[in-house]
């Protein structure tokens, strides 16, 4: 019989799993190519369910508290599984400025120290919280397949207007404010009619209203679900971007992120300008897989003016980010990864 394992996952206060939670666990320990490793059931809470192995995401409960988190952790001990904790993000790095969000940080501690494991997406996460736990492991994120639209034929003429685009969660003004300026300089200098389309990222009016100053059309698209496993095969065969801008300022919440936009860029064949940090460092190789540009307006101008100009270079960055995504980022090749993982923490148990 193959060994139970329970995955505690992330929702809503409305229940529905978290975008990441879908990403790290829901999607991958589902796969198909690991069915027959492991007997996988997913909960939003525990109540004693019978497993070897219990997984719990991030915060978990949306009214999760360190006494929560406590009873949690008593709670499988008490019925003989292990414990490993999933974080994808450097959550230790958030202010904690006020009640809840210290409470926030310090369920993410209690976690840390008391699970059997921890696993983490990239090398960053692995190093950060080193000291808090002995087995740490990274498993990169990967996309599922089996929810991209069919790979995509980039275009071979040279669009007018010329589409840039920006897809992330609601928390990357900041992000999107640090090329504002390198968005005006390229629109002023060169000849090609523009445009951007904005799916989610912009929270603040502020924002929005500085973007719409910029001196070519912006349009925001909305996908007619936000849900992942719905958005997901939207995104990848809606979007006909010719250049996918990827800022990220330089904190060290970001720089423990993972490279999950330039796999989804990939995925929808979109050629694209990355912040030049650690979080790309792997995939994006320089004129390769994508443009790396430093965190300050020349490279962005830079960088945009080379895919402004050069077509086939586009065709040809999106062509084989496309080829590193099937080759080494799907879940068809990258789901065994989570399999040899469980497979550690039930061998050591058993020592």
């Amino acid at each position: 019989m193959a060994p139970r394992v329970l995955i505690l996952y992330e929702y809503s206060a409305v229940g529905l799993p978290h975008g990441s939670a879908y990403i790290r666990l829901l999607q991958p320990l589902a796969h198909p190519s690991i069915k027959e490793r492991f007997d996988v059931a997913f909960s939003p809470l525990y109540d004693g369910q019978g497993a070897e192995i219990v997984v719990v995401d991030r915060h978990w409960r949306p009214d999760c508290t360190p006494e929560t988190a406590r009873a949690l952790l008593l709670d499988v001990r008490k019925n003989g599984a292990k414990l490993l904790y999933q974080i994808d993000d450097d959550l230790l790095a958030l202010p904690a400025n006020t009640p809840a969000s210290a409470a926030k940080k310090e369920i993410v501690s209690l976690f840390l120290r008391g699970a059997d494991g921890v696993i983490v997406s990239t090398r960053a996460l692995q190093a950060r919280y080193a000291t808090r736990n002995e087995h740490v492991w990274v498993v990169a994120n990967a996309l599922d397949e089996q929810l991209l639209a069919q790979k995509k034929v980039v275009p071979t003429q040279d669009p007018s207007p010329l589409v840039l685009g920006y897809m992330g969660t609601f928390t990357h003004d900041d992000d999107l404010g640090m090329i504002l300026p390198a968005l005006r300089q390229v629109a002023q200098q060169v000849d090609s009619p523009l445009a951007l389309q904005v799916i989610g990222a912009v929270a603040g009016a502020n924002m929005w209203e500085q973007l719409q100053a910029l001196p070519f059309p912006i349009s925001r698209r909305e996908p007619p679900v936000v849900e992942y496993p719905q958005f997901l095969p939207w995104f990848t065969a809606n979007v006909h971007w010719d250049i996918g801008l990827a800022p990220l300022v330089d904190t060290p919440f970001n720089r423990a992120k993972s490279d999950i936009k330039f796999l989804d860029y990939a995925a929808a064949g979109v050629a694209g300008v990355y912040s030049d940090l650690p979080v790309y460092a792997e995939s994006v190789r320089q004129g390769e897989t994508g443009l790396l540009a430093a965190n300050d307006t020349p490279s962005w101008v830079a960088a945009l003016h080379t895919l402004i100009a050069q077509p086939s270079l586009r065709r040809d960055l999106a062509r084989r980010a496309q080829e590193y995504l099937y080759e080494q980022r799907i879940l068809a090749v990258r789901a065994s990864t989570w399999a040899d993982v469980l497979d550690t923490v039930l061998r050591d148990g058993e020592r």
